[in-house]
């Protein structure tokens, strides 16, 4: 999971162009700065740079299925993250490719995002990669944008039923 989230930001910003319900131009304005807001907190390595865009009620499911509750419980956990990604080795390139996406108005100041990906890290010659699904409940709150619920869900197969 190294570097993930910060992969799954950066793929965020992209994803102007590939939405399955046509978001508002001003939405989607401020859904681009939410992301680069949390961008920039990934690459600063500061956490508490998310304070303004997740609510403060923010629930988020990590990739081991614990749930965090409360936006400085959420700010301290990703600030552990970006403190284990500090010791990690850094990959020579990271390729992130986004292969699902889709935007959707739950009601006028409620939009869910969701998004699958794939991440090849190369170290060398040696290629990992990690493939992730997310999703973003976003609330506009005083014409601003921010998290209410964030979801990872690595993707990986599934056991044979029954055997």
């Amino acid at each position: 999971m190294k570097n993930t989230f910060l992969t799954l930001l950066l793929l965020a910003l992209s994803l102007c162009s590939a939405t399955a319900q046509k978001i508002s131009d001003a939405d989607q304005k401020g859904i681009d700065e939410m992301y680069a807001l949390l961008t920039t907190a990934f690459e600063k390595s500061d956490a508490k740079l998310l304070e303004p865009v997740l609510a403060e009620n923010v629930e988020q499911i990590i990739p081991t299925g614990e749930i965090v509750r409360g936006r400085s419980n959420v700010i301290a956990g990703m600030g552990g993250y970006m403190a284990f990604l500090k010791t990690q080795p850094k990959p020579d390139r990271v390729v992130p490719k986004l292969t699902a996406q889709q935007y959707r108005y739950l009601a006028t100041d409620l939009i869910l995002t969701t998004y699958q990906d794939e991440t090849a890290r190369y170290f060398g010659d040696k290629v990992e990669k990690e493939n992730m699904t997310t999703s973003v409940l976003m609330r506009k709150v005083n014409n601003k944008w921010v998290a209410e619920l964030i979801t990872l869900t690595p993707m990986g197969t599934m056991p044979a039923g029954g055997k």
